[in-house]
């Protein structure tokens, strides 16, 4: 279960709407499996260390955008490093098979960590954008706007805002966010259409994007 920003805990106030992220990649992880594992042993809980030069309560837009960006490629390039190791474990002698499985691990904690720091400048950046979410109300708020959300609205858009920079199938959607399967992809689209409107007509600075064989995230859009 995810945990709100101190002093809005409360389920009697507002709460942030981006809640500190609480690893739920074996469930959601998309394309790649972040798993953390290691081929012996119990499994190892990722690590969030800040990058030097970081500085998380910083004010400003840019260094917010600039520690995104590169969070994001971090995360790109472990895994298509992953996904290259993956492709070549079955044509390993066992020995190294092994060696490589331990690599992978540690590829994958890393990466783990590097989910954890992009989650953190998300929430940073919603805060700064002075974006809430009311879940009593289903109230959505910006900047003195605001909008009243249906209930699968809001389950949408607070699945989406809990799970930044990732993608979704319409199946994952009915499942995850709604947890009813038995509902068919047009009703998917349908909802995406509705929140996208929702975001501009608030005018808030994100994009409920859809990439083919991947499906729908919500992303942060740059200010300049």
């Amino acid at each position: 279960m995810a945990a709100t920003m101190s002093g809005l805990s409360s389920s009697t106030s507002p709460t942030f709407m981006m809640p500190v992220y609480i690893d739920r990649r074996k469930k959601f992880s998309n394309k790649i499996p972040i798993v953390l594992r290691m081929p012996e042993g119990p499994e190892k809980p990722s690590e969030s260390i800040p990058l030097d030069g970081e500085d998380i309560e910083t004010e400003h837009w840019e260094d917010a955008r600039h520690w995104m960006s590169i969070y994001d490629d971090l995360i790109r390039f472990k895994l298509g490093l992953l996904d290259r190791v993956q492709r070549e474990l079955p044509k390993m002698h066992p020995v190294a098979q092994k060696a490589a499985y331990v690599d992978v691990g540690f590829i994958e904690t890393q990466m783990a960590g590097y989910y954890d720091r992009l989650d953190l400048w998300y929430k940073r950046v919603w805060k700064l954008q002075g974006l809430w979410l009311d879940p009593d109300g289903r109230v959505l708020r910006h900047k003195g706007n605001e909008a009243v959300l249906t209930n699968r609205e809001f389950e949408l858009l607070q699945f989406l805002l809990d799970h930044p920079h990732r993608f979704y199938t319409s199946s994952q959607i009915m499942g995850f966010a709604w947890s009813d399967s038995s509902l068919f992809p047009e009703e998917v689209r349908n909802y995406v259409s509705r929140v996208r409107k929702i975001l501009v007509r608030l005018e808030i600075p994100c994009d409920l994007v859809n990439r083919p064989g991947r499906g729908y995230s919500l992303t942060f859009r740059n200010q300049d």
